[in-house]
C-alpha cells in the first residue's frame, strides 16, 4: 500500500486543491435545503416575492459555485488519475525489464499484462474517488446531522436508525467479495494466456483441427471468471435498492410524523419538513458513497496486492564491479543448474575450457541441455553451483552489462520485431552504417533478398517476421549478431532452417569475418560440428564426450550415432 501511495506524492498539492473543491461543493449542497426552507417559510408563506427572488438568486449562486468547482475538480481529477496511472505503468514496465527469468516465470506474461492494465486502471478510478470520500462524507454526515437536528430533532432521529442498518448491510455484502474478485482476476490472467496462445499458434491449431478444443478452453475460463464477477456484482447490487428503499421509507415516516406534529406544534413548519427530508437525502447520499467505497475495497486491495507484487520483486542486482575483459576465453567449472523449484537439474557438473579464438561446437539431442548452457553463459541465470569465467574473470566479479557487452548471441528462436530490416539488424549496433549492413548481410547470405526489395533496408517487417520465411528470419538474426563488436559469439541452433549449401557458404564467410574471435555453435547437425576445432557432446544435462570430430568418432558412442544417422557413417 505504501509503495502505491508513493506515486501520489508528486500530486499532493493537486489532491489538496481537489479536496478543497469537493468541500466547497459539499457546503454549497448543504446550504441549499436551508435556503429552500427559508423560501417556503418566509417567502411563500408570506407571499413575499422580493424575498423569494433574493433567496432564489442565492440558490443560483450556490449552484454556480458547485458547478464551477465540479468542472475544475473533474479536470484536476482526470490529470492526477492519468498521471498516477502513467507513473505506475512506467514503474511496472521498468521493473519487468529488470526481472530475472525466474521472477518473470513466477508471474507469467499474461498476468503481467493484466496487472499493468486492468489492475492499474482500477487504481486510477480509486484515486479521485477516495479524495471525494475523505472530503465530502464527513461533512455531509456531520453537517447534515447537525443541520437536521437544528431543524427538528425528532424528525432527524430517523437517520440514526437508517445509517447503521445500511452499514450493516454493506458489511454483510462485502464479507467474501475479496475472494470473488481474486478468483475472477486470476481467471482473467488465464483467459489472456489462452488468447495469446491462440493467436501465436493459430496455424498449428487449424492444421490439427483443434479449434473446438481451444473454444472449450476459453469457454471454461470465461465461465469461471464470469461466474465470480456476476456473484460479486449481484452482492454489490443489493446496496442501492435497499438503501433507496430505506431512504423512501424514512421520507414517508418524516412526512407522516411531520403532518401530525405540524398540526399540534406551531414551531414546526413545512419548510422544516422539506429541509429535513433533503438533509436526510444528503446524509444518505454520503452513506451510499461510503458504502460503495467499502464494497470496492476488497477489489481494490486485490489490485494493490497484484501490482505491488510486481513492484516488490527483487529484480536483477546491479554489480558495481565491471572488470576488464582482455580476451574471449570461457571456462565453466563444475557447473550444475536447475530451473525454478525443479528437483531434477537441467545441467550436472558441466566443465568446459574454451580458449580465446576457438570455434567450438556443442552437440546433442533435443533436451540435452545445450541451450541452457548458452543461457548460463549469457548470465540469464546463475548456476546452482560451480563457476563461470570470462576472460579469466569469474562472473561474480563482472556486471551483467559487462558480460553481455562482450558476448553476442543468435538465440534459438529468431526474434524479429515489427519495423524495417535495417532497424532489426541495427539492434546489434545502433550506429551501424549501410556499408556495415551490406557486409554482415552478405556474410549471412541474405543480402540478395534485401536488395530484391525496392526499399532495401527500409523494407517493413510485420510483427514476429510473419512476412519472412524461417531461413530469412535466421539470417537476419545472424546479421544482427555478427554486426555487434564482441569477444564471444554464440549461435544457438541458428543454422537449422538453412539448406546445407547456404549453411556451408555462410559458415565459410563467417569464419573469415570472426577470425580470432571465440565462436560457440550449438547444433544438432554433425556436419556443422565436424568442422569445428573442438566438440562437446551433451546428453541428459551432462557432457559425455569432448574432443575433435575424429577423436569423438572413436571415443563417444552418442556422437558416432548422431554422425551415422545423419551422414550415413561416411566421413567427409
Amino acid at each position: 500500500m505504501k509503495r502505491i501511495l508513493a506515486f501520489l506524492k508528486p500530486h499532493r498539492y493537486r489532491l489538496a486543491l481537489l479536496g478543497l473543491l469537493y468541500v466547497a461543493i459539499t457546503f454549497a449542497n448543504l446550504f441549499m435545503p436551508y435556503v429552500m426552507s427559508a423560501i417556503v417559510n418566509n417567502g411563500i408563506a408570506n407571499s413575499d416575492m422580493s424575498y423569494i427572488i433574493k433567496m432564489s438568486v442565492i440558490m443560483l449562486m450556490l449552484s454556480v459555485v458547485a458547478l464551477v468547482c465540479g468542472i475544475f475538480g473533474a479536470k484536476i481529477n482526470s490529470k492526477v488519475g492519468t498521471s498516477f496511472t502513467c507513473s505506475i505503468q512506467k514503474a511496472v514496465f521498468q521493473k519487468v525489464n529488470t526481472l530475472s527469468f525466474e521472477e518473470f516465470s513466477s508471474i507469467g506474461v499474461s498476468s503481467l499484462l493484466t496487472r499493468s492494465t486492468s489492475d492499474v486502471f482500477m487504481l486510477q478510478e480509486a484515486c479521485g474517488s477516495f479524495v471525494n470520500v475523505l472530503a465530502t462524507v464527513p461533512i455531509y454526515f456531520i453537517g447534515g446531522c447537525a443541520l437536521a437536528f437544528t431543524t427538528d430533532w425528532l424528525l432527524a432521529l430517523t437517520i440514526v436508525i437508517i445509517a447503521p442498518i445500511v452499514l450493516l448491510i454493506v458489511r454483510l455484502v462485502t464479507r467474501k467479495l475479496g475472494d470473488l474478485w481474486e478468483k475472477s482476476d486470476r481467471y482473467i490472467d488465464i483467459q489472456n494466456k489462452i488468447v495469446r496462445e491462440r493467436l501465436s499458434g493459430i496455424r498449428v491449431i487449424r492444421a490439427f483441427d483443434k479449434e473446438e478444443h481451444e473454444h472449450e478452453r476459453i469457454a471454461d475460463a470465461t465461465e469461471v471468471m464470469a461466474d465470480n464477477i456476476i456473484k460479486a456484482n449481484v452482492r454489490s447490487g443489493f446496496i442501492n435498492p435497499v438503501s433507496i428503499l430505506l431512504l423512501n421509507l424514512a421520507t414517508v415516516a418524516i412526512l407522516y410524523i411531520g403532518s401530525v406534529r405540524i398540526q399540534t406544534e406551531s414551531t414546526l413548519t413545512a419548510g422544516a419538513i422539506i429541509a429535513t427530508i433533503q438533509y436526510i437525502a444528503l446524509i444518505m447520499n454520503a452513506v451510499l458513497i461510503l458504502s460503495w467505497t467499502i464494497v470496492w475495497l476488497p477489489h481494490l486491495r486485490v489490485c494493490i496486492r497484484r501490482v505491488g507484487e510486481v513492484l516488490d520483486l527483487k529484480g536483477v542486482e546491479t554489480n558495481s564491479s565491471t572488470g576488464t575483459i582482455s580476451n574471449g576465453s570461457l571456462k565453466l567449472e563444475n557447473v550444475t543448474f536447475a530451473y525454478g523449484e525443479s528437483d531434477v537439474p537441467a545441467l550436472v557438473n558441466i566443465n568446459m575450457d574454451i580458449k580465446s579464438g576457438d570455434v567450438v561446437a556443442v552437440i546433442g539431442g533435443t533436451g540435452s541441455g545445450k541451450t541452457t548452457v548458452a543461457k548460463l553463459i549469457m548470465d540469464f541465470y546463475a548456476p546452482s553451483s560451480g563457476k563461470i569465467f570470462l576472460g579469466g574473470i569469474p562472473y561474480s566479479e563482472l556486471s551483467r552489462e559487462t558480460v553481455r557487452d562482450n558476448i553476442s548471441i543468435a538465440l534459438q528462436k529468431s526474434m524479429i520485431f515489427e519495423g524495417t530490416i535495417g532497424e532489426n539488424i541495427r539492434m546489434g549496433k545502433p550506429d551501424a552504417t549501410d556499408e556495415e549492413l551490406d557486409t554482415v548481410t552478405s556474410i549471412a547470405q541474405i543480402n540478395s533478398f534485401i536488395k530484391s526489395n525496392e526499399d532495401g533496408y527500409e523494407h517493413l517487417l510485420t510483427q514476429a517476421g510473419a512476412n519472412l520465411s524461417g531461413g530469412q528470419k535466421q539470417r537476419i538474426n545472424i546479421s544482427r549478431t555478427i554486426i555487434k563488436p564482441a569477444s564471444v559469439y554464440i549461435f544457438d541452433d541458428s543454422f537449422s532452417a538453412l539448406d546445407y549449401l547456404t549453411e556451408s557458404n555462410l559458415r565459410r564467410e563467417l569464419n573469415a569475418c570472426l577470425k580470432g574471435k571465440t565462436q560457440i555453435i550449438i547444433t544438432q547437425r554433425a556436419a556443422t560440428a565436424m568442422r569445428c576445432d573442438k566438440v562437446y557432446v551433451m546428453d541428459r544435462g551432462c557432457i559425455v564426450g569432448e574432443g575433435t570430430h575424429e577423436e569423438l568418432l572413436k571415443t563417444c558412442t552418442i556422437y558416432k550415432e548422431i554422425y551415422d544417422s545423419q551422414l550415413g557413417g561416411m566421413q567427409k
